[in-house]
């Protein structure tokens, strides 16, 4: 930064106020007036009366009673006035014109900026750098002045890309662009960049560029996307990334003719694998399911963690069914062998269901459905089996859940609303359900019996001995208390066996207080 000329005027003694520095005397000159085109003065007073501009800034100066700059401009050039006490000289000050070239402008505007900075010419060539450019790229400022920026930190494949972005800030400029940027050594660094044209007198001159770097934040937003799309337990990707697999691998399967098969997997009685050995357990029976079934397939295959004791595998590039059995075989047949883990030899099988796009369906929700539909299928037939969805399969489980909808409605008919009293209970004669007429006749709190056995609720345990010794027949049974009444109760027992549990059903047909006929 060149000192183009300067001036310095001396009082008589120290003065704070404007009027005191007009009285100021000139003592000695270097070019001042011949820069600003005054005419040669004695005094303050006759300085400012040529220049209103030199008036006003000794108006900042005494009112601030510190250093003070502002721009300015004659002819061509910029200049930068500065106003400040003269060390050298007591009871005096200097006027400085700076003159400023663009290097200069960008070393007071940018060298302390906490982001990296550079200024370029119109041909995209370094015309200087801050320090916090040195630092991040790994270049010395010496290293690149005059190089073309485009060809020293973009990669080769985004040559083009840097010169467009170069053309848009010399035009108009651009904000927080995200790309990688190459350093010293060839390591790509994620940065946003931003450009802007750099002007002087309204001429863009060059161009600024700023890279701020974000490998910190990408860390970050890689690590948030990982826990957004893949399963803590398992480390698989999960339902929300299985969309994205889908449709990468139908949009292949279109090009090259080919289909997608989709396995739906579930591990077969997983809720009695946890109820017998705990959730501990029950974790490392799953992790031990999804290693099994990631080592049956390829490494292009997505096996995804659906939720709970569900899986889903998506098979790209499969060319006849015959290749979908042969994958199907190899994936059950990995749970041949039990899991044994602490002491304890599990059997843990599965049971999968197969759709294929395109020929079951063109969308991941529909293929799913189908999928789910033949997996049921699966587990009617026994574990480890795979079944193929076919319409049939699904007319019948249609069929099978309508049944079930009528009973459900004729259970309520007759049980629900039936004026007799009846109790459901399961084999360990633990309460399930009662119905309306069983509450409002013996005045019962159902707090007090729902899910507690038989043997435990005051009154009940005649009931739970009949239980143990009369299956599908009627009973007498003596004092059974509800609410500090006594009763003689005619029961009919049935018992029911539904998906392979038991229950018993017990209907009172009549109901006496103890000791009336």
């Amino acid at each position: 930064m060149d000192i183009s000329s300067f001036a310095v005027f001396v009082f008589k003694r120290k003065v704070k106020t404007l009027r005191g520095f007009l009285n100021g005397v000139l003592k000695e000159e270097k070019n001042f007036f011949k820069t600003l085109s005054l005419k040669r003065c004695e005094t303050l007073k006759d300085l400012v009366l040529q220049n209103d501009f030199l008036l006003r800034a000794l108006k900042a100066y005494a009112v601030l009673g510190r250093q003070i700059t502002f721009p300015i401009k004659f002819g061509e050039k910029e200049y930068v006035l500065e106003i400040s006490e003269y060390s050298y000289k007591p009871f005096s000050i200097i006027f400085r014109l700076i003159e400023r070239d663009i290097i200069t402008i960008f070393r007071e505007t940018n060298y302390n900026l906490p982001v990296a900075t550079v200024l370029l010419d119109n041909d995209s060539k370094i015309l200087d750098a801050n320090p916090q450019f040195e630092r991040l790229f790994g270049f010395k400022r010496e290293e690149i002045i005059g190089k073309n920026l485009n060809e020293l930190i973009v990669p080769k494949d985004e040559i083009q890309d840097g010169s467009n972005l170069d053309g848009i800030a010399k035009k108009t400029g651009y904000v927080r662009v995200e790309r990688e940027r190459l350093n010293k050594y060839g390591k790509k660094i994620p940065v946003l960049v931003s450009g802007a044209p750099f002007k002087i007198s309204g001429d863009t001159i060059g161009i600024i560029g700023v890279y701020e770097d974000i490998r910190d934040i990408k860390k970050i937003r890689q690590a948030l996307y990982y826990q957004a799309t893949h399963d803590i337990l398992t480390s698989l990707p999960n339902r929300y990334l299985l969309e994205d697999r889908f449709n990468i691998e139908k949009a292949r399967a279109d090009r090259s003719g080919s289909k997608v098969a989709l396995f739906f997997i579930d591990i077969n009685r997983f809720k009695d694998i946890n109820d017998t050995y705990g959730h501990e357990i029950g974790d490392k029976v799953i992790k031990f399911v999804a290693d099994k079934l990631v080592k049956s397939v390829r490494k292009t295959d997505s096996v995804v963690r659906f939720g709970g004791d569900e899986f889903v595998i998506v098979f790209d590039e499969v060319k006849q069914i015959e290749d979908i059995v042969s994958i199907a075989l190899k994936v059950v047949n990995a749970f041949s062998e039990p899991f044994e883990i602490d002491g304890l030899s599990i059997d843990v099988g599965i049971n999968v269901g197969i759709a294929v796009y395109p020929d079951d369906g063109t969308t991941l929700e529909e293929l799913l459905r189908k999928g789910d539909i033949a997996m049921y299928n699966a587990k009617a037939v026994g574990t480890n089996n795979f079944m193929f969805y076919s319409k049939e399969i699904e007319e019948k489980r249609l069929k099978v859940i309508s049944d079930l909808k009528a009973r459900d409605i004729m259970f309520r008919l007759v049980f629900d609303k039936s004026p007799l009293p009846q109790m459901i209970v399961d084999d360990e004669f633990k309460v399930l359900r009662v119905n309306e007429a069983f509450v409002d006749i013996f005045n019962i709190d159902l707090r007090k019996i729902y899910a507690k056995k038989l043997e435990e609720i005051e009154g009940l345990k005649q009931v739970a001995n009949c239980l143990e010794n009369s299956h599908n027949s009627e009973v007498f049974i003596e004092g059974v208390k509800f609410q500090d009444k006594e009763y003689n109760l005619k029961c009919s027992i049935v018992s029911l066996k539904i998906s392979e549990i038991k229950y018993h059903l017990i209907v009172i047909k009549e109901v006496m207080l103890s000791g009336s006929k």
